[in-house]
């Protein structure tokens, strides 16, 4: 498979989407010759008070915030439209009302119809959390996530991929999705934290890599040791060790009351993306 269509939501509130990040995701899909789909919503927050009661004015406030939502993601259309025309990148975008709790779900709907999603995180931003978990788990796609302020260089290529590798199911799954950048890599790395989960079966690696070369896929496999850390800072070690451009990995979790409850690699990462990260599930 080729990526061929990429679909970008577009944050309007209560922090919208940094220019940087929006520039970032439109140079990727250039680099992957991939047609991006925008996605920006002006949130309908309705307050929860009474026609006639509202002592404290929250209907004003609310009405204001409206405003906020609507303006921004006017101007995050118009900031991608002029990035996107100017880099001469195939794309088009959509700016609809939604009611906050539909933002989720809208944007799971429509990612079941790309081939991935990117997502832009923010230090402590839930609402983009969010949206990233609802993709991974609900859309049926990988989902790209990235720094939306990355602490050093973010690439807008993928020339060395890590693999973080258990024999999982969505370990499994993300591999398949991930083929096509691994396929363009220059350097793939698979690395299994063996003294995180047990890993018994015998052979693995030869199978791993006689997949992988059917694939067109040459990989380096290898053994990585926890040492006491956090899962999720293994990761990220290993990322910055080995300047890797793409993370691929499977993603954990169950829904309980429509909300996740993650799994301690996968909750590390999307609070504090080591950098691009595909994530599967």
């Amino acid at each position: 498979m080729t990526i061929r269509d990429i679909l970008l939501p577009l944050t309007s509130y209560p922090a919208p989407t940094g220019t940087r990040a929006v520039a970032t995701a439109v140079a990727l899909a250039g680099d992957l010759a991939a047609h991006v789909s925008a996605m920006a919503f002006e949130l309908d927050i309705q307050s929860p008070i009474g026609l006639y009661a509202d002592p404290v004015g929250v209907r004003g406030i609310l009405a204001a915030d409206r405003k906020t939502s609507a303006a921004n993601a006017r101007a995050l259309a118009e900031t991608f439209e002029g990035l996107a025309g100017k880099a001469g990148v195939s794309h088009d975008h959509a700016v609809a009302p939604c009611p906050p709790l539909e933002v989720s779900t809208r944007l799971a709907r429509a990612a079941r119809f790309h081939d991935v999603s990117l997502v832009a995180l923010k230090d402590g931003d839930g609402v983009g959390q969010d949206i990233a978990e609802r993709l991974i788990f609900e859309s049926g796609r990988p989902v790209l996530v990235f720094p939306e302020e990355p602490k050093g260089h973010l690439p807008t290529s993928f020339e060395t991929v890590a693999v973080a590798w258990d024999l999982s199911r969505p370990a499994v799954r993300a591999v398949a999705d991930a083929m096509p950048f691994l396929q363009r890599a220059k350097q793939v790395r698979f690395f299994t934290v063996v003294d995180d989960k047990s890993i018994k079966e015998a052979g693995l690696g030869d199978a791993l890599a006689k997949h992988l070369a059917r694939h067109g896929v040459e990989a380096a496999i290898e053994d990585v040791r926890a040492g006491g850390r956090a899962i999720g800072r293994v990761l990220e070690a290993y990322v910055a060790e080995h300047n890797i451009d793409l993370l691929v990995m499977g993603a954990y979790g169950h829904s309980r009351m429509r909300e996740f409850i993650l799994g301690g690699a996968t909750d590390y990462v999307l609070t504090h993306p080591p950098g691009w990260v595909l994530m599967s599930h």
